[in-house]
């Protein structure tokens, strides 16, 4: 049951509507969201005429003006001609390639790190367990500061770049490999890398029964490695 000291109940025949409690509530937040687009559009009118005073332009329009840089990394065709939109363009994918590629190794960390901590080798999983406590405690922007003065600056420049094995060069700008290049006779490769999984699965076939027949092991992972 309602308690009578609590229970308005409808307003009294014949009183002004503006004492119902329901439409003050509908009204007041009605001029409130009026206000707000009042507001609003003073502001953006008020931007606008500025803009236009100071012979700034304003909007999209952009996009197709010559951009006039270069970009380094490069999914799709791009040159210095190119318009501000394909810039953008160029960046929305590096993005996704980044992010991309940032899920899948950080995927791979965070399982092997994981399985490190399981470990029953003291210095495994010490390091794990040192090496989760420490970056997960770390603001991600304190990281990349680290990462970019601390190893990214110290690089040298790209005359006097680093040059490791098989023409690999890194610097301050990034890492740089040979890029495979598909010509003619370039299906053999291909040919090789399925033959060489083919043969992989058969040696792993084998190293299983050999084991089940005498107890010795093969080692299964170097040898499908090596013929990959």
């Amino acid at each position: 049951m309602s308690d009578p000291r609590y229970d308005q109940g409808p307003p009294p025949s014949g009183t002004s509507w503006f004492y119902d409690p329901k439409v003050r509530a509908v009204a007041f937040q009605i001029l409130v969201i009026a206000i707000v687009v009042a507001l609003g559009y003073e502001i953006v009118m008020n931007a606008k005429d500025n803009l236009q005073r100071q012979n700034i332009a304003s909007g999209f329009g952009f996009l197709s003006n010559r951009a006039g840089f270069d970009i380094s990394q490069t999914l799709i065709a791009y040159t210095t001609d190119s318009t501000y939109g394909r810039a953008f363009l160029v960046g929305l994918l590096n993005t996704l390639l980044v992010a991309f590629v940032g899920i899948i190794l950080a995927t791979i960390l965070g399982f092997v790190v994981g399985i490190a901590r399981l470990s029953h080798n003291w210095l495994v999983r010490t390091t794990a367990t040192s090496f989760v406590e420490v970056v997960r405690n770390v603001p991600l922007l304190l990281q990349l500061f680290f990462w970019y003065f601390a190893v990214v600056k110290t690089l040298p420049q790209p005359r006097q770049s680093i040059e490791l094995a098989y023409d690999v060069f890194i610097n301050n700008r990034g890492l740089y490999m040979p890029r495979p290049v598909w010509g003619a006779g370039s299906e053999a490769v291909g040919i090789a890398l399925v033959i060489a999984v083919v043969v992989a699965i058969v040696v792993r076939a084998w190293a299983h029964r050999r084991q089940e027949a005498t107890g010795a092991q093969f080692p299964v992972g170097w040898a499908t490695l090596g013929l990959v």
